[in-house]
């Protein structure tokens, strides 16, 4: 019972760390996650219960994953319904990304899972610009006219018209790969 309980909390143990990981990659996936870290305020560094804490509701809340299986049962869905969706894609790297901060997911997963989502994205579309409108679409789609919709947008604008973005930092089509 406490196995399968502590499987269903805690990642297996793993020893990478953001320092074992090519900085540019790290970069790539903060910019894609850029319109969610600004609507959201997330930041990826786990370095803080009340971040975990956060993560763990706002996984439980949005995504009805409140453990580890059920998060992984997420990320895996959208794999398998639209393997060129890019909102599913993007909405991936960003289940994987707070389910590292929640604590549910090691370094390791979620840079793989990002890494493979990153690269059908890029399959997707051309730019960070495409992305984003492409992003935006689709959540409109799902979403209609939502605060979360009109949040974003304002976002994707401020990244476009940022000199700071990483949008202008980081080239959207470099190569995605496993370094680790």
């Amino acid at each position: 019972m406490e196995v399968q309980i502590q499987q269903e909390i805690c990642p297996p143990p793993d020893s990478l760390t953001f320092a074992d990981v090519d900085s540019k990659l790290l970069r790539w996936i903060e910019a894609e996650q850029a319109i969610v870290k600004v609507v959201n305020g997330w930041d990826c560094h786990k370095d803080d219960v009340q971040k975990q804490r956060k993560g763990r509701r706002y996984l439980l809340e949005k995504h009805e994953a409140g453990s580890r299986p059920q998060l992984i049962d997420q990320i895996m869905s959208l794999g398998s319904l639209s393997p060129n969706s890019v909102l599913d894609m993007s909405k991936a790297i960003e289940l994987a990304t707070i389910g590292y901060l929640a604590g549910y997911l090691t370094l390791r997963e979620a840079l793989n899972v990002s890494v493979t989502a990153g690269q059908r994205i890029q399959k997707c579309t051309s730019s960070w610009e495409n992305m984003g409108m492409a992003y935006l679409r689709y959540l409109k789609t799902f979403e209609g006219n939502s605060e979360r919709l009109r949040a974003s947008e304002a976002a994707f604008e401020q990244l476009r018209n940022s000199s700071d973005s990483p949008y202008k930092a980081v080239p959207f089509e470099m190569e995605l790969k496993k370094t680790w």
